[in-house]
């Protein structure tokens, strides 16, 4: 997974992730100049399982996971002590 960095300045950034079947991965969330208030589930995975643990998710595939799967995550808090969001949309293929 290569993470493009999300500002919190109502900015969309789009992730991909490729997994194996049963498999999980775990992102972190925190870059240098922000801090986290909130992280919430938009849009949950159609296949998979998303959680929400502290300043990261976990997606944990189906082990019958074939094709893709997406979700969507909403962050908001502050950078350069400047309040706003950002949005972060997730493609999952399996391997």
């Amino acid at each position: 997974m290569h993470a493009q960095p999300f500002t919190l300045r109502s900015d969309t950034v789009r992730w991909s992730i490729r997994i194996k079947p049963g498999s999980e991965c775990i992102q972190g969330l925190r870059w240098s100049t922000i801090m986290i208030d909130n992280i919430s589930i938009v849009e949950p995975p159609k296949f998979g399982r998303l959680v929400i643990q502290g300043p990261a998710f976990r997606y944990f595939s189906n082990v019958d996971a074939q094709g893709s799967d997406s979700f969507k995550i909403a962050i908001s808090g502050t950078s350069l002590h400047m309040n706003g969001t950002s949005s972060i949309e997730v493609d999952v293929t399996s391997q």
